[in-house]
């Protein structure tokens, strides 16, 4: 993106618009629980209660003694204070995609459909199974509908090819996603200093696999993990995103070049035996988890943790220390792991969705800023109290991990932004040793990957346009093989090369008729690159978020 300039097109007002009115309500002290029958979007005593079902990822992680998705004390918050009853559809949170499609074709699907994948919505759009949206929030929406006017990138990004809004969506701060934790304490022991290209890199994951850096005498540590994230932030050192294509000049172009340079990367960190090599095994990526609490990983590649998972690593690793580890520089330059949208498109509605004013009055009552709060930091004088800046602040922190830790994907439509300086890295609490640490490695991982000088390599999915269906079968019947003949280049040993997994990727591809979908972006690139919403936007909106709302 380089060579395009940081021109700007988030239109001169947009957040400023957002500065006012809704943020007001936004950081509002009172976050306790509130009543239907006060909300604005709440059915009237004529009208009759709506009765709808909703998804919501099922990642495992509920307390036995909390209950599941079909009760627990939010399931009953929802219902007792929002404006609908709700039913909650458990969806896997690594096999949504057949889940949901299963749940499509035997007619049961949820009437709210919540799935962050782009790629997977885009699919059902093409199918003609959601809803066109327009008219439902013109006529039933009052708390969306005037965030839409608030951020009008929200109804630009929710607009299909046909031009209807299909999409509901939300704002909030740009932060960082996917992260390089390291063993600061191994570095130290061992006398080297944190790697700034990949050549350094393997050089320090080869040290943690064969030096004893927990000083046991066992050769029983990895140098790194190659499964969960590890596959995509290994490839953003070498340039290459979340999705194919990227800019080269004014073009939009399929990368190959890059995959192939992070595959032959991440071949010979396996073949040094820097990873664990069953890792193809670990296909949620929770024997890496496991690995790293306990202390035998010197880099884990990853995601944010939580302080439940930190408080576990230090128990088990008395003066183990923690660092965020910038993308070390490839020879395609210097890159960052994924960041979020700070416009993200999360939800739709069901075609089949027989109350579609009740997922509406839903919507608007779990967007609201006050019940977005509830639902992400518990009740005010029950599980949090404001801090010196109003911010909430942990009343018990042991009772929170067992009441609140399981409710981020019920929050799922929450524009956090509306939270004023209380949705930034910089507030988040330190009422213990764990979430002090938190805190600071979520400072580091911002300021080491939020970066326009170091970007993100491409557009982010939900940027791109909706393949016809034709051609999002094309990608859809190719990916998975291809993905497939990556994993077996790493693992295949002198008998099976990058340059050969490249060759037999792009025979896929080129017999799949990928080349009709390189053209069909191409050709979009050249004809929408003045209107589309790209990475100098993502970066700019996210800059102006911090300006007009890190100190509300």
């Amino acid at each position: 993106m380089a060579q395009q300039g940081w021109k700007t097109r988030v239109r001169k007002g947009t957040l400023l618009l957002a500065a006012t009115g809704v943020l007001a309500a936004g950081c509002s002290t009172n976050s306790g629980p509130a009543t239907g029958t006060g909300s604005p979007a709440a059915a009237t005593a004529s009208e009759k209660r709506g009765n709808i079902t909703v998804s919501i990822y099922d990642r495992n992680n509920i307390p036995p003694e909390e209950g599941n998705w079909e009760k627990n004390r939010w399931v009953e918050w929802v219902n007792k204070n929002g404006p609908v009853d709700v039913k909650y559809v458990p969806v896997p949170r690594w096999e949504s995609l057949q889940k949901f499609n299963a749940l499509f074709a035997t007619g049961t699907a949820p009437d709210l459909v919540l799935e962050y994948d782009a790629g997977y919505r885009n699919q059902w759009y093409s199918q003609k199974l959601l809803m066109p949206l327009d008219n439902v929030i013109e006529k039933h929406s009052t708390s969306y509908k005037e965030l839409m006017k608030q951020f009008p990138q929200l109804k630009k990004l929710g607009t299909k090819d046909d031009g209807k809004i299909y999409e509901i969506g939300k704002v909030t701060p740009l932060t960082a996603l996917h992260r390089i934790y390291i063993r600061e304490d191994w570095l130290q022991k061992l006398g080297i200093t944190a790697p700034k290209t990949t050549e350094e890199f393997m050089a320090v994951a080869k040290a943690f696999a064969t030096q004893d850096p927990d000083g046991n005498g066992k050769a029983d540590t990895f140098g790194l993990n190659l499964s969960g994230n590890a596959m995509s932030i290994i490839s953003h050192m070498f340039g290459f995103g979340e999705v194919q294509w990227r800019f080269e000049g004014d073009k939009f172009i399929h990368e190959w070049d890059r995959i192939k340079a992070s595959v032959a990367f991440q071949k010979e960190l396996f073949n040094a035996g820097t990873a664990d090599k069953d890792f193809l095994a670990d296909k949620n990526g929770e024997k890496a988890k496991q690995d790293f609490l306990s202390g035998k990983l010197g880099m884990y590649l990853h995601q944010d943790i939580n302080d439940k998972d930190l408080d576990a690593f230090r128990k088990n690793n008395p003066g183990g220390k923690l660092a965020i580890l910038t993308l070390p520089k490839s020879q395609f330059g210097q890159y960052s792991p994924v960041v979020s949208s700070p416009i993200q498109m999360v939800g739709a509605i069901n075609v089949g969705a027989k109350d579609p004013r009740a997922v509406m009055q839903y919507v608007d009552f779990m967007i609201k800023p006050d019940h977005a709060r509830t639902i992400q930091s518990g009740v005010e004088g029950t599980h949090w109290s404001k801090d010196a800046v109003g911010c909430p602040k942990p009343i018990d922190a042991e009772k929170n991990k067992k009441e609140i830790t399981y409710t981020g994907d019920l929050g799922m439509m929450a524009s956090t932004l509306l939270f004023g300086k209380c949705s930034f890295s910089a507030q988040k609490p330190q009422d213990t040793e764990a979430l002090k640490q938190l805190r600071e490695l979520a400072l580091q991982a911002d300021s080491a990957y939020v970066s326009k000088d170091r970007p993100i390599p491409t557009l982010k999915p939900e940027y791109l346009p909706v393949l016809p269906q034709e051609l999002s079968l094309v990608v859809k019947n190719s990916e998975q093989q291809i993905k497939d003949i990556w994993l077996k280049a790493i693992v295949g040993g002198g008998g099976y090369s990058a340059e050969q997994a490249l060759a037999d990727a792009k025979g896929i591809w080129d017999k799949s008729g990928g080349l009709k979908v390189d053209d069909f972006y191409a050709k979009w690139y050249e004809t929408n690159k003045s209107k589309a919403f790209l990475l100098e936007d993502l970066y700019k909106f996210g800059e102006d978020a911090v300006k007009l709302y890190s100190d509300k």
